[in-house]
């Protein structure tokens, strides 16, 4: 994974990493603040949002995406700085994890709430794409 042709996998995983800490930091704003989420396409933000299912351990869902995707953008740019095996292999593990959690959450806001969020719909969508990469990664370092 040291080649330079496969370098645009790790900056794609940077690039996706600083949507989804957006999209999670907006939300997370807008849960400190008490404002209405803007709502489009759908409209069930508020509704995913205040939901009690929207806290894990306490802590709202938007802070732990914020750690998540501060976390892949974090050890993207380690391994790019380090190029350290471990480093590599810690990033599909990571990214299996947010993905398996952002497709319970798309379960939940169906079966459970009755209702979708299009920026969790939005974060689901960016932790599926890093996990795809993140199978990339992890078949380009298993070979190393």
């Amino acid at each position: 994974m040291q080649s330079r042709t496969h370098s645009w996998i790790l900056w794609t995983v940077i690039v996706l990493a600083l949507v989804g800490f957006t999209d999670s930091a907006f939300l997370l704003a807008k849960r400190v603040s008490g404002a209405p989420i803007p709502c489009f396409i759908t409209s069930g933000c508020d509704t995913v949002s205040k939901s009690p299912y929207s806290v894990l351990f306490g802590i709202p869902l938007s802070a732990w995406g914020v750690l998540f995707y501060l976390g892949i953008g974090f050890l993207a740019l380690l391994y790019m700085d380090t190029k350290n095996l471990l480093v590599a292999r810690l990033i599909p593990i990571a990214t299996t994890l947010g993905f398996l959690s952002s497709a319970y959450f798309i379960y939940i806001q169906k079966f459970k709430i009755g209702a979708f969020c299009i920026y969790c719909i939005l974060s689901a969508i960016v932790s599926t794409l890093l996990f795809a990469l993140g199978v990339m990664i992890w078949e380009k370092t298993k070979m190393a």
